[in-house]
């Protein structure tokens, strides 16, 4: 959910250059998105499809920025490069895996705010 609206909003912005990937601390490679997370993004205007992978050493060192879900994540991520953050500075965003659409529609809602604030800082600091 994170990349797809990530990438939409970097496209529609002027940076169709950057390219937005979601990588999981605990994620099994080659599971598919949830239905729930491809009719979340659907409502949004975002054609999306891929499947989980892990994040790597190359992945967190070749980006400009790591947002990571939760404290758990972020204390991960940083053992692999150093400019992992929490996505939403307030904590965690929890898994909504086995709840149901509305808690999708939800959590994809918070996430464009979350997003676009991060990606506004990001590319306003002169790294495009």
């Amino acid at each position: 959910m994170a990349e797809g609206i990530a990438q939409k909003w970097l496209d529609e912005n002027g940076f169709s250059d950057w390219l937005a990937v979601s990588a999981g601390i605990f994620a099994a490679e080659g599971c598919p998105i949830s239905d729930e997370t491809i009719s979340a993004l659907s409502k949004r205007g975002i054609s999306f499809s891929g499947t989980s992978k892990p994040i790597t050493k190359e992945m967190a060192t070749s980006a400009t920025a790591v947002l990571c879900m939760s404290k758990n994540h972020l204390l991960t991520a940083m053992q692999f490069a150093d400019n992992a953050e929490l996505l939403d500075p307030k904590g965690d965003i929890h898994d909504p895996i086995g709840q149901s659409q509305s808690v999708y529609d939800e959590l994809a809602s918070q996430m464009e705010v979350l997003i676009s604030t991060k990606l506004k800082s990001l590319t306003s600091k002169g790294t495009k």
